[in-house]
Order: C-alpha cells, then sequence, then structure tokens
C-alpha cells in the first residue's frame, strides 16, 4: 500500500477566459504538471464536438467527469487541472455538476477566471474570446451560454480572479495567491 500526496489546483470558468493559457504559466511558475480536460478527453476517448454530436451533452457530461475521477485517481505529482467550461456550471444533469463541484472542493483549490465581475463587460470579453478561437462557434448561442452559466460562476472558486490582464499578469498573480496559501495535500491510498 502506498499513500500518494500531491497539490491539486484547479482552473474553473468559461470559455474564452483564459483558463488553458494562464494554466500552462501557472504550472510552470509552480513548478507543477499541468493537465487540460478538454485535452484529456480528446486524447482518451474522442474529439468533443463529434462525441456530443452522436452521444449528446449529458452523456459529455458522464464521460468527462469519469474521466476526472480517473486523472485525480492516477495523478501523484502536484497539478493545475484545466477544467472545462461546463464542469462545474450547466443547467444540464445538475446531479453531476454538485457531484463534480464536491469532487473539486475535496480534492484541492479552485480558481475561477473571469474577466469581470460586471455581467456586461464579461459576457463581451467570453464572447469576443470565442467568436476568434476557430471552433465555428455562433454569437447567439455564446451570450445564451454565458448567460445561463455566470451567476453559477460567481458563487464557485476558491480564490476568484476578475482580470482582463495579459495571461503572464493573471498567473503570477495566480501564483502568488496559491504560494501564499497552505497547500491542500491529497492521499491517494492504493
Amino acid at each position: 500500500m502506498s499513500v500518494q500526496m500531491a497539490d491539486f489546483v484547479f482552473l474553473i470558468g468559461p470559455g474564452g477566459a483564459g483558463k488553458s493559457t494562464v494554466g500552462t504559466l501557472l504550472a510552470t511558475r509552480l513548478g507543477y504538471e499541468c493537465t487540460d480536460l478538454d485535452d484529456e478527453f480528446c486524447t482518451h476517448v474522442m474529439n468533443i464536438r463529434e462525441f456530443i454530436g452522436l452521444f449528446g451533452y449529458e452523456r459529455y457530461l458522464e464521460e468527462n467527469a469519469k474521466l476526472l475521477e480517473t486523472l485525480l485517481a492516477k495523478t501523484d505529482v502536484s497539478t493545475v487541472f484545466i477544467l472545462s467550461s461546463g464542469f462545474l456550471a450547466t443547467d444540464v444533469r445538475p446531479d453531476i455538476v454538485e457531484q463534480n463541484r464536491d469532487r473539486v472542493r475535496r480534492a484541492g483549490t479552485s480558481v475561477l477566471l473571469l474577466p469581470s465581475r460586471d455581467y456586461r463587460e464579461a459576457l463581451s470579453c467570453i464572447v469576443e474570446r470565442q467568436l476568434t478561437r476557430g471552433f465555428g462557434l455562433k454569437r447567439e448561442s455564446e451570450i445564451a451560454k454565458f448567460g445561463q452559466r455566470f451567476s453559477q460562476y460567481l458563487c464557485l472558486g476558491d480564490v476568484q480572479i476578475f482580470s482582463m490582464d495579459a495571461p503572464e499578469i493573471v498567473a503570477a498573480h495566480v501564483a502568488n495567491v496559491i504560494s501564499a496559501r497552505e497547500p491542500r495535500m491529497n492521499r491517494y491510498i492504493d
């Protein structure tokens, strides 16, 4: 039997908040590994868009939750996890969303990234970023998705960062906050 100890930091927020860019920079600053849940889903399951097209969003939520559980169980080094935008905030399957929130709460420190606490400012920034990502997203659906999730996001995050600064500045700020807190070392016994 072995005990694995690791500090997990979870970046959360909507698509376009800068989680992937900030997460990579943050992991480097902290000396942690970096795991992007979306990338892991594409590698180990299937392209997310294709999966949702074939099986629906509800099934995607189920599989994504299982994937994070698997990753947490096998990760024995301190890691920044970049979570999918709807992992903790969506109106589909509230039971899974609540389980995901509880899992993240128990496993480490969550950091919410949003460009602004002001709804209109955040909406404008997020939607513009999403539309320039090359995913073929539609303005109307991105506005609706953000509107549905914004108030949920505001209730999340052990640490909340509201900034439109460059990713390097945001990562440095998050690193300072994370370094100043007591690490939440996680024990997995196998």
